[in-house]
């Protein structure tokens, strides 16, 4: 039981990375194909085949409202209008009520025998910036299981993706036909024709960018060509990690700008100018907002005077300042031309986001090849341990045979006989308890002073109240035969990879009860000890014994 017992651990570990590294390949080849197509229709299509395909779905539909009525079906009969609109008609109140800007679950409680044909297991609401909805439903899977949230997380991945990528599509169809209805006009518009065609330039050059620093070194130079401005300075600083991208032209000497653009103190205090400057001062994701207000930012950096100026938000504490020089001709933009810049900065936001993005799938994707390598590197270790551990234990067989056949001549006893045991039985096993993954120290460890010792009773109420954790620390196969109903089994060996995938995201205050030891192994303070040195604070060892615990804690999985 004990030698089965990694190999069923190491096949449900292979599962859950494979199932990661599917969902990540999937949101990969989603991006990629979202971000080549303009077509609306196309875009549904891909969109459906994605999420259908992703979760293993046997069925699905989605639909675009709006004057078109877009509608695509796969793996069921295709639905009819009448049930369409009923469904439509009894989610907008919701949605409207809800006013999400991002793809969001519809509960199914509110469109119940609606759609009786259909009978969706899961409804995605994507809103799309023109005030359109798409809808998703998706059947029962093929697996004949629930979706579970990675499931939906997966959707909710996706349905970004396609909401950016239509957004993108529907803006880009949009700026071609006002460039189209441009160059029909008379040679006054010229300029306006050569803005829009620097736009979709820009949106071609950027679209292929995968990192927030070619974005912008492909934004910041065409965005100055296009408008004639010798100067400019753009900065993306993410507060939720500290990154900093900036990019910066025409402007002094390059060291002290860098300077200024990488220090964090400098960049916040930029920031907080640009906000002081704008009219609208709670700014969601994806919203560039105008700086009326540019005095304060005329002495922020040296030999540098802005004239037009731009505060946006990528995502949530990561935002973005633009800021542009005079310009060469002496004359000020055209509202048709400050249209079509707030455009490019608006467009060029959303290409940052869809790189960002990217970049996070793609730390995501290495991460886990990490921890898979970190894995195995685990099993190796372990086999090669046990590997010397029979090796020493064939060593002791030998020696005790050998003893065995000099029995006789063993009659008249030495004090050096004994001594010669005495010392051979030490080093024996001292090599054999340095070798073993599962050896005991050979001096007391002191135990951390946040460790405290409760008793099974206190250990209770930290439960009911505080939802504290229960872990028993004995090896697994202890765990398997008996332990306390609600204990989680986490041993010493299998810490390091048990910890980041269940115990990484959880609050450090959260209160952590361990018992198990033995009278020659305290497994409970090296388990106490590890999560001490993870910055978990609330710490407890339950003093009573294996039998109080079960007693007072009740018995789960017994088995024989």
């Amino acid at each position: 039981m004990s030698q089965d017992t990694p190999i069923l651990e190491q096949c449900l570990f292979s599962d859950e990375f494979e199932r990661k590294h599917y969902h990540l390949s999937v949101i990969r080849e989603s991006a990629a194909e979202f971000g080549g197509v303009r077509n609306p229709k196309q875009i549904l299509g891909s969109f459906l085949l994605s999420a259908q395909g992703g979760v293993g779905a046997k069925g699905g539909f989605v639909f675009l409202t709006g004057e078109d009525n877009y509608l695509f079906c796969r793996g069921i009969d295709k639905i009819e209008d009448e049930y369409i609109k009923k469904l439509i008609n009894k989610a907008s109140d919701h949605i409207l009520n809800k006013s999400e800007n991002f793809p969001f679950f519809l509960d199914l409680s509110i469109v119940k025998n609606t759609i009786q044909p259909l009978a969706p297991a899961l409804l995605l609401v994507s809103p799309i910036e023109d005030g359109r909805l798409a809808f998703l439903g998706l059947t029962d899977s093929l697996h004949g299981r629930d979706y579970d949230s990675d499931d939906r997380e997966l959707l909710i991945i996706i349905a970004s993706l396609f909401q950016i990528s239509l957004n993108s599509a529907i803006f880009s169809t949009k700026v071609e036909l006002l460039n189209s209805q441009l160059q029909k006009k008379n040679i006054e518009l010229d300029r306006q024709v050569f803005h829009l065609n620097a736009l979709r330039e820009l949106s071609l050059a950027i679209g292929e960018a995968h990192s927030v620093d070619n974005v912008l070194s492909s934004f910041l130079p065409t965005l100055l060509g296009r408008f004639s401005r010798h100067q400019g300075i753009v900065v993306i600083y993410d507060r939720a990690t500290g990154i900093i991208d900036a990019k910066s032209m025409g402007i002094g000497q390059g060291s002290q700008i860098n300077a200024i653009l990488n220090d964090h103190l400098q960049v916040d205090r930029l920031l907080f100018l640009s906000l002081a400057g704008v009219q609208n001062k709670h700014i969601q994701p994806l919203q560039v907002e105008p700086i009326i207000e540019l005095e304060s930012l005329s002495s922020f950096i040296k030999e540098f005077v802005p004239e037009t100026g731009f505060l946006f938000l990528i995502k949530e504490q990561m935002y973005g300042v633009l800021l542009l020089g005079t310009p060469l001709e002496e004359r000020k933009l055209s509202e048709q031309e400050q249209e079509l810049l707030f455009a490019s900065v608006s467009q060029s936001v959303l290409h940052i986001k869809n790189a960002d993005s990217f970049a996070t799938i793609v730390a995501l994707n290495e991460n886990l090849e990490q921890q898979n390598e970190e894995l195995r590197k685990t099993i190796d270790e372990l086999i090669n341990a046990q590997n010397r551990i029979n090796v020493l234990e064939a060593a002791a067989r030998r020696i005790a045979n050998i003893v065995n056949r000099n029995a006789d001549k063993i009659m008249k006893v030495r004090p050096l006989d004994f001594v010669l045991i005495i010392g051979i039985s030490v080093i024996l096993g001292l090599l054999f308890n340095f070798q073993s993954p599962r050896g005991i120290p050979i001096m007391p460890i002191p135990r951390p002073e946040v460790v405290k010792i409760i008793s099974v009773d206190d250990a209770k109420i930290l439960i009911e109240k505080d939802k504290a954790f229960l872990i028993d620390a004995r090896p697994r196969e202890f765990y398997e035969i008996r332990h306390a109903k609600g204990a989680v089994s986490l041993s010493p060996s299998l810490f390091d990879s048990i910890y980041p995938m269940n115990f990484e995201n959880e609050d450090p205050e959260r209160p952590i009860i361990i018992y198990g030891r033995s009278f020659s192994r305290l497994y409970d303070e090296d388990i106490a000890r590890k999560f001490f040195n993870r910055d978990h604070e609330r710490l407890y060892l339950i003093e009573d014994n294996i039998e109080q615990i079960y007693q007072r804690l009740e018995i789960s999985e017994v088995k024989k």
